[in-house]
């Protein structure tokens, strides 16, 4: 059964946008996906691939379900001492999908709604939106990397400490 799914998932797809078409098919969708490259700007560089386990159902003609996990890893830099960094994510998502012409007139109050085209629903964009809300704001190689940096004797430019020696 899962050959069968996989079989109607590629006769779904567009062999040259790579989209598939939920209008049409058996749900729920199953599949297993990889991306070896992300047009994401932004966050660090993916260090090998993409990969999550996703499940597509339907709920009601304008209304899906997408529940899966993803995981990647990215080369980031700390933003403290500016060394590379491995940033791992590997998070579940549980969220409707709806087609963008119900974007507007929507007042479910629905906070993880996802908005595409349903006739040429791009999995990837999906992928990538989890990815990018997902990430975090703040990459550090420790917790407390300012505070476990050596001390180089320098004596920091405070130009304010200046100003306020003269006021004083």
């Amino acid at each position: 059964s899962s050959l069968l799914l996989f079989l109607m998932f590629l006769k779904n797809m567009s062999r040259e946008n790579k989209t598939l078409n939920l209008r049409e098919g058996a749900f729920p969708i199953k599949m297993s996906l990889i991306f070896n490259e992300t047009s994401l700007k932004d966050i660090g560089q993916l260090k090998d691939s993409i990969t999550g386990d996703i499940e597509i159902s339907l709920i009601s003609k304008d209304l899906f379900r997408f529940e899966g996990t993803v995981r990647a890893i990215f080369i980031d830099q700390c933003q403290s001492c500016l060394k590379d960094i491995q940033v791992g994510l590997n998070f579940s998502s549980n969220l409707a999908i709806k087609d963008e012409t119900l974007m507007m007139e929507d007042n479910s109050n629905q906070d993880q709604t996802h908005y595409q085209n349903l006739e040429y629903f791009n999995i990837k964009q999906l992928i990538e939106e989890e990815i990018s809300l997902s990430y975090p704001n703040i990459v550090k190689c420790e917790e407390e990397c300012m505070e476990n940096r050596p001390n180089t004797g320098k004596e920091k430019n405070l130009p304010f400490k200046k100003i306020r020696d003269l006021i004083d």
